[in-house]
C-alpha cells in the first residue's frame, strides 16, 4: 500500500509540471493526448468529439470520460491529487459543491479551500514511524530468540557429555535417602507404640488404684454413717415398699455402694452424691463429647480436591507451558525424620531436572528435528499456543501435537507434528485421531511477523482438515523493516517537493 501510495504521489507530481487537466486520473493521462485534436470516449459506444470539448461543463460521451473535472456527467469520477497525502476518486456530483472533499481543494474552485494534504500526511508519517519502532522492537525480540537457542544448545552440550553418570548418580542418593525415611520411619513408630504401651499401662495401674480407694472410702463411709441412719433407712425402706408396680417394675437389692451414696446424699444434703456411675446424665456427657468429637474429626489424611482450583489460565492465544503438573510443599524440616523427607523431597526434585535434561538432549541435540534458520523456533519447544473460538478451541504444541477441544473436554487430536514448509511461513500437523470415511485428522498453520506470539483464527475449512494463523516476532526479517524505512524516506522527501509546490501554485 505504502509503496502504491509513493507511486500516485510521484504520479501526481509530474502531472502538476505540464498542463493539467482538472480531475484527470493518471493512469488514463493516455487517453488525453489530444493528438489531432480530438478525444475519443474511453469506453461505450465508439464516438469522438473535439478536444476543446473535453472538461466544458457538458457530457458529451455516454461513459462520462470527457468530462473528468466538472460535474456535468452523473457517472463521471473527479481525480484528487492530494499532493502530500493519498490520492482518491470522488464522484462527479460532489465537484464545485461549495464543500471542500479533497484535501488539496482541487474538486473547489481556486482559493476556496485551504490545502491541508501536509497535515494528513503528518499523521501518516507518524503512524509509518510507529510501525517502523514496532518491527524494530520484533527484530530484537528475534535476536533474544536466536540468542536463547543458541545458549540453550551450548548448555545441553555441556551436560551431554555426564548427563547419563548424573542421572544414575542422583537416581543413588534418592535410593538413599528413601532408606533412610523408611528406617526413620519405622524406629518412630517402635517408639511411639512404646510410648503408647507405657502409657496404657501407667494409666490401667492409675485406674486401679482409683478404683480400689474409692471402694475402700465407700465402704468406710458406709460402717461408719450406717448405725446413725438406721432410723433413715426404716424410712427409706417404707417408701419402697409405697412403690407401685407400674413406677417401679423391677426391683433389685440395693448395693452397698449405692447405699453408702444414698446415706451420704441425706447427712450432706447433696442430690448430686447420691449419682451413681454409669447414670444417664454420665451418658448423655460421653455422646455430647462423642458428638464434638465427630463434628471436628481429622484422620490424618489431605482432603481430596482439584489442585488446579486457582490457577492461572492462558491469555487467548498466548503460550503457556505444556507440563502442568501439581508439585507437592516441601516437608518441614524441623526433626530429625522431617529434615531427611526435606532433603529427599530436593533430592528428588534435582533427578526430575536430570532427567528432563537428559530427555531434552536426546529431543533437540541429537534428533532430526529442524528448528529454522538459526534454531529461531527453539525457543516454542515445549510451547504451547490456543485460538479461543466460539465453540471449538484449537491447540497447537511446537514440535508435539495440535489439540481441537470443546471447552475443556471432548478433545481430538487433530495432527502430530510434521514439520515447517521450507520457506519456514507454514508448520504441519498430520497423522491425528482418524475421521470417519476421511482418514487421519491434520493441521496447516500458517504463520507470518507480528508482534506478539499468538495462535487465531482456528477453524475446519474442510472435513477433519483445519487451519490457524500464528504470528510472531521469530517470522520478522530485516527487508520489511528496510521497506518500511524506504517508505518513511519517500514520503519525507516528497513532501519536502509539494511543499515547494504549493507555494508556487499559490503564487
Amino acid at each position: 500500500m505504502g509503496t502504491f501510495t509513493a507511486l500516485a504521489f510521484l504520479a501526481g507530481l509530474a502531472l502538476v509540471h505540464g498542463n493539467v487537466i482538472r480531475g484527470l486520473n493518471p493512469d488514463l493521462a493516455s487517453y488525453y493526448s489530444g493528438v489531432g485534436g480530438s478525444f475519443k470516449c474511453i469506453s461505450g459506444i465508439a464516438k469522438t468529439i473535439p478536444f476543446a470539448r473535453v472538461n466544458d461543463d457538458y457530457c458529451d460521451c455516454p461513459d462520462g470520460s470527457d468530462e473528468p473535472g466538472t460535474s456535468a456527467c452523473h457517472n463521471g469520477r473527479f481525480y484528487c491529487r492530494n499532493l502530500g497525502h493519498e490520492p482518491r476518486l470522488l464522484a462527479s456530483a460532489f465537484v464545485d459543491d461549495g464543500v471542500c472533499d479533497c484535501c488539496d481543494g482541487t474538486d473547489e474552485p481556486k482559493g476556496k479551500c485551504q490545502n491541508t494534504c501536509l497535515q494528513a500526511s503528518a499523521v501518516h508519517r507518524e503512524a509509518l514511524k510507529n510501525k517502523i519502532s514496532q518491527f524494530e522492537q520484533a527484530l530484537a525480540t528475534k535476536a533474544e530468540y536466536v540468542s536463547k537457542a543458541k545458549a540453550f544448545k551450548q548448555e545441553l552440550q555441556l551436560k551431554s557429555s555426564t548427563i547419563d553418570d548424573d542421572v544414575v548418580r542422583q537416581q543413588g542418593v534418592v535410593d538413599h535417602l528413601k532408606g533412610e525415611v523408611t528406617r526413620l520411619e519405622q524406629e518412630e513408630a517402635q517408639r511411639k507404640a512404646h510410648e503408647e504401651a507405657q502409657q496404657a499401662a501407667q494409666q490401667a495401674e492409675q485406674q486401679a488404684a482409683e478404683a480400689q480407694a474409692a471402694q475402700q472410702a465407700d465402704q468406710a463411709a458406709t460402717e461408719q454413717l450406717e448405725p446413725a441412719a438406721g432410723s433413715a433407712v426404716a424410712e427409706e425402706r417404707q417408701l419402697q415398699e409405697g412403690i407401685t408396680q407400674e413406677t417401679q417394675p423391677e426391683e433389685r437389692e440395693e448395693t452397698p455402694e449405692e447405699r453408702g451414696r444414698r446415706i451420704a446424699s441425706q447427712w450432706t444434703n447433696d442430690p448430686a452424691a447420691a449419682a451413681v456411675p454409669g447414670s444417664q446424665g454420665d451418658v448423655n456427657h460421653e455422646e455430647e463429647e462423642e458428638g464434638q468429637q465427630e463434628e471436628g474429626h481429622y484422620d490424618g489424611e489431605q482432603p481430596s480436591g482439584d489442585y488446579s482450583q486457582g490457577a492461572e489460565q492462558p491469555d487467548e492465544g498466548e503460550e503457556y507451558s505444556g507440563q502442568q503438573t501439581y508439585q507437592p510443599p516441601r516437608p518441614d524440616a524441623t526433626t530429625p525424620l522431617g529434615e531427611v523427607r526435606a532433603r529427599l523431597y530436593d533430592a528428588e526434585r534435582l533427578l526430575e531436572r536430570l532427567q528432563k535434561d537428559k530427555q531434552d538432549i536426546q529431543t533437540y541435540l541429537r534428533g532430526n528435528l529442524d528448528f529454522g534458520p538459526d534454531d529461531i523456533f527453539l525457543s516454542f519447544a515445549d510451547k504451547c499456543f490456543t485460538s479461543y473460538q466460539t465453540r471449538w478451541n484449537y491447540e497447537a504444541c511446537f514440535f508435539k501435537n495440535a489439540v481441537q477441544r470443546e471447552g475443556y473436554s471432548n478433545s481430538v487430536t487433530v495432527g502430530r507434528w510434521y514439520g515447517f514448509a521450507p520457506d519456514y511461513k507454514t508448520m504441519y500437523f498430520t497423522g491425528g485421531d482418524e475421521c470417519w470415511n476421511v482418514g487421519p485428522r491434520s493441521l496447516t498453520v500458517t504463520m507470518s511477523c507480528g508482534m506478539e506470539n499468538k495462535l487465531s483464527d482456528g477453524e475446519e475449512p474442510g472435513t477433519c482438515r483445519y487451519a490457524a494463523k500464528f504470528t510472531s516476532p521469530a517470522l520478522c526479517t530485516d527487508a520489511e523493516v528496510e521497506e518500511l524505512r524506504q517508505q518513511l524516506r519517500n514520503l519525507e522527501a516528497f513532501e519536502q517537493e509539494v511543499r515547494a509546490q504549493i507555494a508556487k501554485d499559490e503564487l
